[in-house]
């Protein structure tokens, strides 16, 4: 399915300073909470709960302040790929089910041939089983929803669209899947990552919109955090 230009094309000027906002505001959520961990007397204690705020703060913040760039540089979000949803979403059925075996077979073959085993994430799983309820849904909510939405801006609206725009989608797929990859940086989960970029940037392809890429975004991130929810309160 070939998908019909942005309303208006993303410029240079709009890509940096998207990048630069996503960048941005990771450095300083984060860099404060590294601030406050290290010179407020009795927040160490609740190291879990800092953490948790900042990704809680982070990805809202990314969301709003993203949403806000473009539409201050005069894109739509609907033009972006956050146009009205279509039949065609009913395909997620058989392309969710189809891309996490895809994704998952990636990352077992790697390991088979590198010999490596799965990063299991202890830090993570400590502050899941350590904090109460109403910590543990932010924290859903952060990774599972709220991110999965500023990414799929950020990677399959923003980035996908700026290179569609110069190279066409023999482009865009490998290059924001690529670049997907890069930023989410783990070296042994890189295979894992690439093959969930790809997957992403088809079903932005075959939807025409963020719709599909984002329910296979949502549906991934909420079962990891589920699954790691629960063997943390188990």
């Amino acid at each position: 399915m070939s998908e019909s230009p942005l309303q208006r094309r993303l410029a240079t000027t709009t890509l940096l300073i998207s990048a630069g906002t996503v960048l941005g505001i990771g450095a300083l959520v984060f860099g404060t909470a590294v601030i406050i961990g290290l010179n407020v007397p009795g927040v160490p204690a609740h190291l879990d709960l800092l953490i948790i705020a900042a990704m809680l703060v982070q990805s809202v913040g990314t969301l709003i302040a993203l949403a806000f760039v473009l539409r201050r540089r005069g894109h739509r979000l609907s033009a972006i790929g956050f146009s009205r949803p279509t039949g065609r979403l009913f395909h997620l059925l058989w392309q969710i089910p189809a891309a996490v075996i895809v994704v998952l077979g990636t990352q077992l073959i790697v390991f088979a041939v590198t010999g490596s085993e799965p990063v299991s994430d202890s830090s993570t799983d400590s502050i899941a089983g350590s904090v109460g309820p109403v910590a543990a849904i932010s924290m859903f909510a952060a990774v599972a929803i709220i991110t999965p939405l500023w990414e799929e801006l950020f990677f399959r609206g923003v980035i996908y669209g700026y290179v569609r725009d110069r190279l066409g989608l023999k482009g865009a797929i490998p290059i924001s899947a690529v670049v997907f990859a890069l930023c989410h940086g783990v070296p042994i989960l890189l295979p894992y990552m690439l093959a969930l970029g790809l997957c992403l940037a088809l079903l932005r392809t075959f939807h025409g919109n963020l719709w599909g890429p984002l329910g296979l975004h949502v549906a991934i991130n909420s079962t990891a955090s589920l699954v790691l929810l629960q063997v943390a309160f188990t």
